[in-house]
């Protein structure tokens, strides 16, 4: 299993159950942590592929194909696939503030202890 697999796997095994706000807080920094990884591997590999496809330029078997046209197309799509982990990096630490806003600061103050299965 690779590192990847290992961290979404990881991801699943939070439990919401007992203190479900440092629950959301873990759950979001990982979620954060692994997002902000993909993106800089993406932005990396962005380059690195359109070099690769460069050299390629000339091959025998690729006469009458733009080369340079498909290397920059692949190194296209890395890039947005680079900003959709950036974005989803940002909504994460926006779902994490807005469970706070919504539910931890918007309670009112206890005034019997609760005695349910999960607290906020």
């Amino acid at each position: 299993m690779s590192s990847a697999e290992r961290r979404i796997d990881s991801l699943g095994d939070i439990p919401f159950a007992g203190e479900i706000a440092a629950d959301i807080v873990l759950y979001s920094k990982a979620n954060q942590q692994l997002a902000r990884d993909m993106a800089s591997e993406l932005d990396i590999s962005s380059e690195r592929a359109r070099l690769a496809i460069l050299k390629l330029k000339g091959h025998p078997r690729l006469a009458g194909v733009n080369v340079r046209a498909r290397s920059f197309l692949v190194a296209y799509r890395l890039k947005r696939a680079r900003d959709l982990c950036r974005g989803l990096s940002a909504e994460v630490v926006k779902f994490s503030l807005q469970y706070r806003r919504e539910f931890i600061e918007a309670s009112p103050p206890k005034k019997d202890p609760y005695k349910g299965e999960v607290d906020l």
